[in-house]
C-alpha cells in the first residue's frame, strides 16, 4: 500500500513527473490512432459509455483517446485522474455523489453527470504517474479484483504504446 508523500516528497514527484511528460514530448497534438482503439475496447470490455487515456499536466488534464465523449482537457482541478495519479493502485469510486472527494465535481453535478469511476495509474519506470487509462458510467456500479488487474494491465499496454509512439513521433519545437 502507498503511504501518503511527504510535502517535499510530493513536491519533488511533481517535478519529475512534469519533467518526464516534457522529455518526452508526451503533451504534442499527435497521438497514437491505436489508443483511440484501446478506449473502444475498454468500453466494450467494461460496458462503459467513456473511456480515457489521460496525461496529467501542471494545470491540466489532457485527454490523448478517448472513446464515448469529445472531451480533449479539463482543468486538473476537476480531473478524476489527477486522483489515480497519487497511488500505484486502481482507484475506484462506485458512486461519485457518494464520495466527498467529487460529490461537487462539475462532472458530476452537470454533464454528463458521472457516477462511477474507475482509473488505473499509467506509470513511467516504476514510480512515475504521468496519468490514467480509465471507465466512466453515469450510474454507480461496481467494479471486481479481476477488473482492477485487468484495467491495470491495460494500462501498462497503453504505457507501452505511448512510449512507442514518443519515441517514433519527431520532436516538437
Amino acid at each position: 500500500m502507498d503511504h501518503p508523500a511527504v510535502p517535499d516528497e510530493r513536491s519533488r514527484l511533481e517535478q519529475q513527473r512534469l519533467q518526464v511528460l516534457a522529455g518526452l514530448d508526451l503533451l504534442r497534438p499527435r497521438c497514437a490512432p491505436e489508443l483511440d482503439r484501446i478506449c473502444d475496447g475498454l468500453r466494450e470490455r467494461f460496458q462503459a459509455p467513456v473511456a480515457l487515456v489521460t496525461l496529467i499536466d501542471r494545470d491540466q488534464q489532457i485527454i490523448r483517446a478517448r472513446s464515448g465523449t469529445t472531451l480533449e482537457s479539463s482543468p486538473r482541478a476537476a480531473a478524476f485522474c489527477d486522483h489515480t495519479i497519487r497511488s500505484d493502485e486502481v482507484l475506484v469510486v462506485p458512486d461519485l455523489n457518494e464520495d466527498q472527494r467529487f460529490a461537487r465535481n462539475p462532472f458530476v453535478t452537470g454533464e454528463p453527470f458521472v457516477r462511477f469511476y474507475a482509473g488505473a495509474p499509467l506509470i513511467y519506470r516504476g514510480d512515475v504517474r504521468l496519468g490514467g487509462v480509465c471507465v466512466l458510467d453515469t450510474k454507480p456500479r461496481q467494479f471486481t479484483g479481476d477488473e482492477r488487474a485487468e484495467l491495470t494491465d491495460w494500462a501498462e499496454h497503453v504505457m507501452t504504446v505511448i512510449l512507442e509512439d514518443a519515441l517514433a513521433a519527431p520532436k516538437s519545437t
